[in-house]
């Protein structure tokens, strides 16, 4: 995937999610970095929605972290810059990530983070932590 492709799909994804967001919960996503709250409920609010999820939990998954993820990164573009760049070293888990100034950002990672593995994880924090390691 090249760099144009993995930066529309990311855009398209992201404009996926606020319209999803706003369908199924009745909440703005505008793109502001205050906005960024509203990611960690509708986290939680997929974990309910993925419980009823059992045919296609995996592919449940793979599109809400998608989706939330690539909305972070494109505030995080809008407000600061960056590149999405897509790492397939590994072809069975290939990676998108937000690269600014020698850093890179694993948004969807930490949506899934959050999802999947620790419902405690603060993906706010992350993106407010991702903007202070790039603005010092």
């Amino acid at each position: 995937m090249n760099q144009a492709e993995i930066t529309k799909l990311m855009e398209e994804s992201a404009h996926d999610a606020v319209k999803y967001i706003n369908e199924e919960y009745a909440v703005e996503l505008d793109y502001s970095v205050e906005s960024i709250a509203q990611i960690d409920k509708a986290i939680l609010w997929s974990i309910a929605k993925l419980k009823d999820e059992t045919d296609r939990k995996q592919d449940f998954i793979f599109v809400i972290c998608n989706m939330l993820g690539a909305y972070m990164g494109e505030t995080f573009r809008k407000h600061i810059g960056g590149e999405w760049i897509y790492d397939n070293s590994d072809p069975s888990a290939p990676t998108v990530m937000l690269a600014f100034s020698g850093h890179t950002f694993a948004f969807p990672g930490i949506c899934y983070q959050k999802l999947v593995v620790d419902v405690n994880t603060n993906v706010r924090r992350y993106f407010e932590l991702a903007i202070s390691n790039v603005t010092q």
